[in-house]
């Protein structure tokens, strides 16, 4: 407890020392890992995309992402690309700190290519929502960096690989980290 209060107390000397850029813009990239719930798919993989953050005030803040990831499927002839694209909700819980953890909460738009054997080709559209949490760090006046955990809530991937239907529970994990520029 005392360690906690040491910290926290040397914290906001900190922040006061560098004010923290909120409200305002930030933008950057990120790389992320994401495993789903099925075992039909890769243990998890990978991938990058940017965000951009709109931080509406010292407690709350907008974030939209854009992402690439291509999933894999265990009889190695099914391909599946996915990019998803979410708009989040940032709550800040500590928002005057140097570290600033938060809960974010959100809905996703997942754009799908699968390609199989024999010829398939499918595109779909899917929908979710994600619910997590994160912690930002600030570097300086305008740099950040940041870690973010969500579990996703999305439609199953439904398609074919030869005769066989396949279909993939897309709920998962996805964590992220990033670099951010504030404006």
């Amino acid at each position: 407890l005392v360690a906690a209060l040491c910290f926290f107390g040397s914290a906001k000397a900190w922040a006061d020392a560098s004010p923290t850029p909120r409200p305002g813009v930030s933008l950057g990239g990120r790389a992320a890992y994401i495993w789903n719930q099925d075992a039909d798919a890769e243990d998890g993989n990978f991938f990058g995309g940017a965000q951009i953050r709109i931080h509406l005030a010292k407690l709350f803040a907008v974030e939209g992402s854009a992402d690439y990831r291509r999933e894999r499927f265990s009889n190695g002839a099914t391909i599946a690309d996915i990019f998803p694209v979410q708009v989040s909700g940032l709550l800040y819980l500590l928002p005057n700190s140097p570290v600033s953890p938060f809960l974010l909460g959100g809905v996703g738009w997942y754009f799908t290519h699968v390609q199989g054997p024999g010829g398939f080709d499918e595109t779909r559209d899917r929908f979710g929502s994600h619910a997590g949490g994160g912690l930002q760090f600030f570097l300086a006046r305008h740099w950040s960096l940041d870690a973010t955990y969500r579990y996703l809530f999305t439609e199953r991937i439904k398609t074919r690989s030869g005769n066989a239907n396949i279909s993939v529970n897309g709920d998962g994990h996805m964590v992220t980290g990033g670099l951010n520029f504030h404006f």
